[in-house]
């Protein structure tokens, strides 16, 4: 089973599950001709897609079109189902940067044919996470992130630009499913996605608290 490192602990925490929000930076959604979404767009990676820091990520064969997305992901701290938003901050235990690598031809074939795009967002190795550092005392609303690829700045974005709050998004997720400690949240990314090649090297930042560097290979 893949795992989450805690840094302050030093602990490696199981992943069970990856919940993933669509088109919730409304500038992404724009760059993707989406409309603003009206509730939360959901949908899920299995833990297997999990790499750490210093991966290098296979293209898969399928694609052409290998596209990077910088997201802040938390990490879920207990279980709970049908959360209360007063209560939904108590469950997020910590937090850190991630990549939802998504190979957008294969996506957009699938959409065009309305059939489900797994295999464009969930293959091996398309999660890749940092360690994540506790909450504890962070005024989410400071939160920074960035992506740079072969030291140019592609994506820069902050928690306040996101359309569904963390609390919304526990809240709207825990009625549908059971959170489990371990479980992850990634929070969407802002704009300037685009292509990646092979050889191209990523460094991404939740300013401040936690960094990740992989290679495409």
């Amino acid at each position: 089973m893949k795992t989450v490192h805690i840094a302050k602990s030093n602990q490696d925490i199981i992943v069970p599950k990856i919940f993933c929000l669509g088109k919730n930076y409304a500038k992404h959604a724009a760059e993707m001709k989406s409309d603003v979404p009206q509730r939360p767009v959901v949908f899920m990676k299995p833990s297997s897609a999990i790499v750490h820091n210093g991966a290098r990520v296979k293209i898969p064969a399928m694609t052409k079109d290998l596209h990077h997305e910088t997201e802040i992901f938390f990490v879920i701290g207990k279980e709970g189902k049908d959360i209360r938003k007063e209560e939904a901050r108590s469950y997020v235990d910590s937090m850190g940067i991630a990549l939802d690598l998504t190979l957008r031809d294969v996506q957009s074939e699938l959409k065009n044919a309305g059939n489900p795009w797994l295999i464009s967002k969930g293959f091996d190795g398309s999660a890749p996470i940092s360690n994540a550092v506790p909450v504890e005392g962070v005024d989410f609303n400071k939160l920074e992130l960035s992506l740079s690829v072969n030291g140019q700045v592609r994506q820069r974005g902050g928690y306040t630009d996101t359309i569904f709050k963390i609390e919304d998004v526990i809240v709207f997720i825990s009625q549908l499913f059971t959170l489990e400690r371990g479980d992850l949240i990634f929070t969407g990314t802002p704009e300037g996605v685009a292509k990646l090649n092979p050889g191209d090297k990523l460094h991404a930042e939740l300013t401040g608290y936690a960094s990740l560097d992989i290679e495409i290979g």
